[in-house]
């Protein structure tokens, strides 16, 4: 019911914040196939059923992200690698790239994935290439020894199927056997930063590492993630309260944003962090730090042993 009279007294004007940004697209992946006949190349498709994914390819690694856990896949047909347009078009849906075994190390060398910023994932026979590839910021390579990528997609289906967290993964099971059962060449593998299932008689597969340009996983998705929090918290305040450029106004701008900074150092993501805002020209200037620790891509537990006379 309607008061006139509060309305009279006491007339409110509601300002509504802008929402808070959308993070699902970190959530969702894309895997490179080639096309069957006939169907249309360089348009992703959005799949939720494995029918979906064999009719636009006979490559059934992609699958693996369904077995994973993950509702949904994006399907990428194409003749080639030359990938640039179709991802300035279509890359804001999904934050994970992952090429198939229909495609060589020689194709993925020539690929083109012009200003595309998330993670890459590719599976190789070769450490050495893979070693390479993997030094790159948000590429993530596997060692494979004839799962084809089945293993590395999998992985990565375990790791963004999970809605609440990330978590690196750390020897979850593994669908396929990549005969990693020599510890020289675990470690040989660690080294390099190269990710891999090892094949245990008693554990069966596992895996082993899980990294990304040598971090951690999960490492690519959190700094993203805390970028867009962060943006977004401070769009929603300053459409919410649309406030002075005054040193109060600084400060309670610089709160809201350390929440979420906050936020992150509480889950665990982050190590530590602090945003600062300045006045400087009539205009609100961030600044600050926020420490990211160089994570270990996975737990590996160095004991001693000695025995007494």
């Amino acid at each position: 019911m309607q008061n006139i009279l509060l309305d009279y007294f006491f007339p409110i004007t509601q300002i509504e914040p802008t929402a808070q940004a959308s993070t699902a697209f970190l959530k969702q992946v894309c895997v490179v196939v080639n096309p069957k006949d006939g169907v249309t190349i360089d348009v992703p498709t959005l799949c939720v059923t494995s029918a979906e994914i064999a009719a636009l390819t006979d490559n059934d690694e992609a699958e693996q992200i369904l077995n994973a856990g993950h509702s949904r896949v994006w399907i990428l047909p194409s003749a080639d690698l030359d990938l640039a347009t179709v991802l300035a078009t279509h890359g804001q849906n999904f934050y994970t790239l992952l090429i198939s075994d229909d495609f060589t190390d020689t194709n993925v060398d020539g690929a083109d994935f012009g200003t595309f910023g998330g993670v890459i994932g590719r599976s190789s026979t070769t450490q050495s290439w893979a070693k390479t590839f993997a030094t790159a910021p948000k590429r993530a390579a596997f060692y494979e020894a004839g799962s084809n990528a089945k293993n590395m997609i999998y992985a990565f289906g375990k790791l963004l199927s999970n809605a609440l967290a990330w978590r690196n993964q750390q020897y979850v099971t593994m669908p396929e056997s990549d005969a990693v059962v020599a510890l020289g060449t675990a470690n040989s593998l660690f080294d390099d930063k190269v990710s891999f299932v090892l094949d245990d008689a008693q554990y069966g597969s596992r895996l082993g590492l899980f990294a990304a340009g040598g971090k951690a996983i999960a490492a690519p998705y959190i700094e993203k993630d805390l970028e867009i929090q962060i943006q977004s918290a401070a769009l929603s305040y300053i459409s919410g309260n649309q406030p002075a450029y005054d040193l109060k106004n600084a400060g309670l701008l610089e709160d809201e944003l350390q929440k979420v900074v906050d936020s992150f150092v509480d889950a665990g993501y982050i190590q530590d962090g602090k945003i600062e805002i300045k006045l400087e020209q009539d205009n609100f200037v961030a600044s600050g730090y926020i420490n990211i620790a160089e994570p270990k891509a996975l737990w590996r537990v160095f004991g001693e042993m000695k025995q007494t006379l």
